[in-house]
């Protein structure tokens, strides 16, 4: 991937850092933290998720942790993706400027 990175033009490369960049934001915001703060809320031992004086079933926890890791792996995914590009920008402005 990194070639055909390379071999694009530096301001659509921007651009697509760009989109990347606010789609990992909106990713953290609306879907990790709100999934790790459910599962936080899930597992403590006064969960408002559980019947009075019961605990949170086992699978209750078990699908709401792969949700969690589902979204996770998704995030290190798009974060590598913005970080090629990142990368790729920063070598194409050393390059312009004579930083080699």
């Amino acid at each position: 991937m990194g070639d055909s990175i390379e071999k694009q033009p530096l301001r659509d490369i921007c651009k697509e850092a760009e989109r990347l960049t606010r789609e990992l934001v909106d990713h953290l915001e609306n879907n990790l933290l709100p999934r790790t703060r459910e599962l936080h809320d899930l597992v403590r031992p006064d969960s408002p998720f559980a019947a009075s004086g019961q605990a949170v079933a086992d699978i209750t926890v078990r699908n709401q942790t792969a949700s969690l890791l589902e979204s996770q792996h998704f995030t290190a995914e798009l974060f590598l993706k913005t970080s090629q590009f990142l990368q790729s920008i920063d070598r194409q402005m050393a390059a312009l400027t004579g930083r080699r």
